[in-house]
């Protein structure tokens, strides 16, 4: 208990000590140390606990700090909890690449946006619970470039994994880890609940795929592919189109052909059917699915086996 204590006072110090920051136009490390009773030291911790968390702050000479406030925007409407929850989520960001880095920034801003225009309601899914200390190995292993081995229990039976891992991702309400199955080569996904007893190895890899996190970037799920090579092809009703006018519906969606009657045939570019399956299965009845045939026949025969289970009830 005790120590959970300690690091909400910390994280608490730490938001207030931005606020500071967002207030002056300088600040002395040796004031921050008198304003809050705690030792210089404590207070350079802090300090690159904030750096750490990609917050532009510099030293302009010796024991002077001054942060960037054309860089960073928009705090001034949160309170000093809100910040300091703000430094944890943006530290923990700042290990798990770019592409979270970006993403929590746009989370930000939305939020900013939900804040400062009120009356805004904005539903977030709840994710997995996700378990810290086993996010915080693997974000080692991957800082570190060093091979790692668990059980993972899948639909069928429990096994064991040695992989390269590259990446913690989140997809629509779970947590993923991404890597190279040393075994095969192969690029896979895992879904982190179902990861048990993970061990770090001393041997290690040499490099993260360069293209992974565009990649990741581009996916609309966890079906990602670093080719997409499957060509799908949609026909949709006049009553919904305007939705995929107004946004796209997965990253690479194209609209085709806009009809006189409104619908619109719209394409997309997908490395697995699986990708796409449930966007498009949300869309039913609205939609006719002009290629691949197999996807269709497919789906076709998933909802007619729906609706004879439903009969029977």
């Amino acid at each position: 208990m005790s120590r959970d204590k300690n690091v909400q006072t910390k994280l608490i110090r730490v938001g207030q000590i931005l606020r500071l920051f967002m207030e002056k136009d300088e600040v002395s490390s040796n004031w921050l140390s008198n304003e809050f009773q705690t030792t210089p030291r404590t207070i350079q911790r802090d300090l690159l606990l904030l750096k750490k968390s990609g917050f532009p702050i510099h030293e302009i000479q010796k024991g002077i700090y001054q942060l960037h406030k054309d860089i960073v925007k928009n705090l001034e409407v949160f309170d000093d909890t809100e910040l300091a929850l703000m430094v944890a989520l943006r530290n923990v960001v700042a290990q798990l690449g770019p592409p979270f880095q970006k993403a929590v920034d746009r989370v930000l801003e939305r939020l900013y946006e939900c804040v400062t225009s009120m009356p805004v309601f904005v539903k977030i899914d709840d994710a997995m619970p996700l378990d810290t200390a086993l996010l915080n190995r693997m974000v080692k292993a991957i800082r570190d470039k060093k091979h790692i081995g668990f059980q993972y229990t899948s639909k069928k039976s429990t096994h064991p994994v040695q992989l390269e891992p590259y990446r913690v991702v989140y997809f629509e309400g779970f947590w993923y880890l991404i890597g190279n199955e040393i075994a095969t080569g192969i690029l896979k996904r895992y879904a982190l609940d179902k990861i048990k007893n993970l061990k770090l190895f001393k041997t290690g890899f040499r490099s993260i795929p360069k293209n992974l996190d565009s990649v990741l970037q581009e996916s609309a799920n966890i079906w990602f592919s670093e080719k997409t090579n499957l060509d799908i092809e949609v026909l949709i009703d006049a009553k919904v189109s305007n939705y995929f006018k107004r946004r796209k519906m997965f990253p690479t969606q194209q609209i085709k052909e806009e009809r006189p009657d409104g619908s619109l045939v719209v394409t997309f570019k997908v490395g697995h059917q699986e990708a796409i399956r449930n966007i498009l299965k949300s869309w039913i009845p609205h939609i006719t699915i002009i290629k691949p045939i197999d996807l269709r026949k497919n789906l076709l025969d998933e909802v007619k086996n729906w609706v004879k289970s439903q009969e029977k009830k």
